[in-house]
Parts: C-alpha cells; structure tokens; sequence
C-alpha cells in the first residue's frame, strides 16, 4: 500500500532496513541506499566532532541524515525543556564554516526530498 501510494502521488519515501531499500530500488525507485542517519541521540558535548568524522565517512551513495536544528531560545525550551540543547548543537555545526569545508572537500551533494520527488513522478 505505501509504495502505491507514494507511486500514485508522486511521494518520496523514507525507508529503513536493507529489505526495504532493496524491494523500493528494485522497482526503479530512488531511494536512500543506506539506513538514514538519525543524530538526535547523539550526546552534545562531543556532537561537532562527530559530525565531522560522519561526514568524512559517508560512504558513496544516496544517504540521509535527519538532523534537528534549532535554537535554545524561550520558545523551544517551553516545548522542549530537556532537550540538553541537542538541537542548538545541530543548528551550531550546521552553520558552521567545518561542515561547510568538509561537504565541500568530500563532494558532498547536499539535497532534500523535493528532488526524490521529481524521480518519483517520473516512474
């Protein structure tokens, strides 16, 4: 049923495991060739770091990582107050001039679903 769907609308789908993937890719679909990414468990104090070492083993391929910026303001606190700012950390390397200098060294294609979506269309 979901791959009908997203066929009918034209969605791109986030898929986990290795069966899955291999099912959607072998019916023409593009999708992520490895288990997304997801850092939002990922302790805060070392988080730049690590960033930075993931993005420089990215292996080849479509891969995707979910990421959760935002800012420790008021507002995010009032619905997220125990955060340990793990969403400010992500905002923080995000911007910063290393991620920019490490996608940019590795030839990283940074993209989102918008362009999964277009190949989906087309099949």
């Amino acid at each position: 049923m979901m791959l009908k769907l997203a066929r009918e609308y034209g969605l791109a789908l986030r898929v986990a495991g290795r069966s899955w993937i291999e099912k959607v890719q072998s019916q023409g679909f593009p999708t992520n060739d490895y288990d997304f990414l997801d850092s939002y468990l990922l302790d805060p104090v070392n988080k730049s770091a690590r960033y930075a070492q993931m993005l420089r083993e990215l292996p080849m391929g479509l891969s995707e990582w979910a990421v959760h910026p935002g800012l420790d303001n008021s507002e995010l606190l009032a619905i997220e107050s125990d955060s340990k700012h793990v969403r400010q950390a992500d905002f923080d390397f995000l911007m910063s001039q290393e991620a920019k200098d490490i996608v940019k060294e590795e030839g990283i294609i940074l993209l989102d679903y918008r362009a999964l979506q277009v190949a989906w269309k087309r099949n």
